[in-house]
């Protein structure tokens, strides 16, 4: 069986409230990223374990939050060790903002998806 798991950063509670609706789309676990950008070590466990992660942020001047940043920086050993290799990934975002700003933390989260599914390819060299 599948396993997905919504990981996300909320400031206000709106993309809280999407993050619920969407791991209940999905029949997923849910994550929450602290206001310091932090998780914790089950929850890293957790996500290791996943073969689906949904990333979800807000959007804030044009980007993802620095609590998702911070954690999105975090990701670096598993992207070293390859552990989430060829994992599926979606996103999602919700801002206030009327100037189309949320297409930027949407491609943030294509480019740290991308890097993570193609990741531990160094080490095989």
């Amino acid at each position: 069986m599948s396993k997905t798991v919504v990981v996300y950063h909320s400031g206000y509670g709106h993309t809280q409230r999407v993050a619920q609706f969407v791991a209940e789309g999905a029949k997923a676990q849910v994550i929450a990223i602290n206001a310091e950008g932090n998780i914790s070590e089950a929850d890293w466990k957790a996500l290791d374990e996943a073969h689906a992660i949904i990333f979800g942020s807000p959007t804030y001047m044009g980007m993802a939050s620095w609590q998702f940043k911070k954690f999105a920086d975090a990701t670096s050993k598993q992207w070293m060790s390859g552990a989430w290799k060829d994992k599926v990934a979606g996103g999602f975002t919700i801002s206030s903002s009327p100037s189309g700003e949320n297409l930027s933390t949407l491609h943030y989260f294509i480019t740290l998806s991308i890097q993570l599914a193609w990741s531990g390819w160094v080490s095989q060299l």
